[in-house]
């Protein structure tokens, strides 16, 4: 229960014990991913349903929005701006990490976020009742493996940082464990079963793109492929209801 509490903690701002014992298999955590994204999304289906009933919907899609950006303290958008200011720089690998390291805001940066915030909300707002229900519950799951899946059989592409401790450290157990947790949870929207292996397709060829510029995965990059994933994922809901 406290790796769970730690990984929870350590992928969102919600705060449970403080006080926690030092975890030296922490990493381990990674299990828990798409049981983190579940909370995440259960959250975001409360907070829809309540507001649903005081604003209209695009009002409410929005805010859902922000919440969930709230909710894992902007740390997955920050490193969706990085990575878009970084690898589209067409500079050489080091010049890239640094430019990625930089705190400052750049034009690709803003434009990523933008496009990703906008597809969310536009997205949510043009899904049904209960359709929207079931994407704001398995939209945080499907962003938690893709990190997963971000993780596995790659390399870590800087000497040091908060991405090593998952990168590359995945082994085939824990990624067969969160695939199962997401297939189970899936099947409370069948549709959503095939979008398993798209993303699985899409985070391969986006690893493949990165380790051909940087040499490997990052923290951002990471982070990216998230925002990324949950984007695609309501993309693909509504391209199922059409």
């Amino acid at each position: 229960m406290n790796r769970l509490i730690g990984t929870m903690q350590f992928l969102t701002r919600i705060t449970i014990n403080k006080e926690l014992p030092f975890d030296e298999d922490f990493q381990k955590g990674i299990v828990y991913f798409p049981i983190i994204g579940l909370i995440l999304g259960a959250i975001l289906v409360s907070f829809y349903y309540l507001l649903s009933f005081v604003f209209p919907t695009s009002l409410v899609a929005l805010l859902t929005v922000v919440l969930h950006i709230i909710l894992t303290g902007g740390l997955h958008l920050d490193g969706l701006g990085d990575t878009f200011d970084g690898l589209y720089s067409n500079r050489s690998k080091e010049r890239i990490l640094e430019i990625m390291k930089d705190s400052r805001l750049g034009t690709n940066a803003l434009l990523a976020i933008i496009v990703v915030v906008a597809i969310k909300v536009v997205g949510l707002q043009n899904l049904q009742s209960y359709q929207v229900y079931m994407a704001l519950l398995l939209m945080p799951v499907m962003g938690r493996q893709a990190l997963v899946l971000a993780c596995y059989n790659v390399p870590y592409a800087r000497k040091e940082g908060m991405g090593n401790i998952y990168i590359g450290k995945v082994d085939k157990r824990q990624l067969w464990i969160t695939i199962t947790t997401t297939t189970i949870l899936s099947i409370l929207d069948i549709k959503s079963l095939l979008f398993i292996p798209i993303l699985w397709i899409f985070t391969s060829w986006f690893k493949k793109s990165t380790k051909k510029i940087i040499g490997g995965m990052t923290g951002d990059t990471v982070g990216a492929l998230c925002e990324i994933s949950e984007a695609i994922y309501l993309i693909y809901l509504l391209i199922q209801i059409r």
